[in-house]
């Protein structure tokens, strides 16, 4: 199969040249790996050139002019792989680590070009591989979100797949469009699969093909007689998060936006003013993010300090 490796980084070069050397060691490499650099000022572009391309035969470095964020890079290098290659189109984050026979994996099932294909993002948590991300499986929804690989099919179709070994064929791509840049991080990659669903594709994750993630930073803590899971942001990815999800939901849910996200979004409001070291600044983020959402205003609004 011929498959483009797009990779968006900002500012974590070691772990950019971890996720590189993994898919360069893939047991069936990539015909190109791009890396998409969203303005870096850690000195990504110089060690880059310092690796001299990483000695691969088909590396691209694609550096934009600002950080347009994870959205607004995935945006630039897959319009940047239609331009040059056909076929398909493999999309991760920078701290991705692709086991060597992810791709392999991958591409032994993806037989339609219709419907988009995915690895697995995994962590190890006590002795079982734990997803990053759960799974909504579309045909097992009686038994919730699957937290673990060993409770996947072999190919489990699911309601979305995040953008860690995210396959996605140019055919489809040229009739959804690209990725939402305006969104800046946060929720494109779900609403990118919401549109793929719109317009006819399925979304199957590939057991077999694991990627190996950081754990997300997720604390767990007693709220009214309940467990709650919570992550941890700072305000403005808070914005981000909070805005796209009503975007999104706008967009994709229709009544659910009042039935199920905003009570969703008060309630997570309600946590971070309880948790969060800066309950003034989280309550700004959240305020913004909510008007925004309705009133439909996107693109970077609220930039990270410094």
């Amino acid at each position: 199969m011929n498959v483009t490796s797009v990779i968006a980084t900002y500012n974590r070069k070691k772990f950019l040249f971890d996720c590189v050397d993994a898919i360069s060691n893939q047991t069936l490499p990539p015909v190109c790996i791009l890396v998409v650099d969203n303005a870096s000022t850690d000195g990504t572009r110089e060690a880059i050139v310092e690796a001299d391309n990483f000695d691969l035969p088909d590396f691209t470095y694609l550096r934009l002019d600002e950080n347009t964020g994870g959205a607004g890079g995935f945006h630039a290098g897959l319009e940047w792989a239609l331009r040059r290659h056909d076929g398909w189109a493999w999309l991760m984050d920078d701290d991705a680590v692709p086991e060597p026979d992810a791709l392999e994996n991958l591409c032994r099932h993806a037989l339609d070009p219709s419907c988009v294909y995915g690895s697995v993002a995994v962590f190890h948590e006590n002795g079982r591989k734990k997803l990053c991300s759960p799974a909504e499986a579309v045909r097992r929804r009686t038994e919730g979100y699957l937290e673990y690989l060993d409770s996947l099919e072999p190919v489990e179709e699911v309601a979305r797949i995040p953008f860690l070994g995210f396959l996605i064929h140019r055919s489809m791509v040229e009739r959804i469009g690209f990725p939402r840049e305006d969104f800046f991080i946060y929720w494109d990659d779900l609403e990118y699969s919401e549109r793929v669903k719109r317009h006819g594709g399925k979304l199957f994750l590939v057991r077999d093909s694991i990627i190996v993630h950081p754990v997300p930073q997720i604390t767990t803590f007693r709220f009214l007689n309940m467990q709650v899971a919570y992550r941890s942001l700072p305000p403005w990815k808070i914005y981000y998060e909070v805005r796209n999800k009503i975007v999104t939901s706008k967009e994709y849910f229709g009544a659910s936006l009042w039935s199920k996200t905003m009570p969703g979004i008060i309630f997570r409001l309600v946590l971070s003013l309880l948790k969060e070291k800066n309950p003034g600044g989280c309550l700004q983020a959240f305020v913004r993010a909510i008007r925004d959402g309705l009133t439909g205003r996107t693109g970077k609004r609220f930039l990270p300090p410094g």
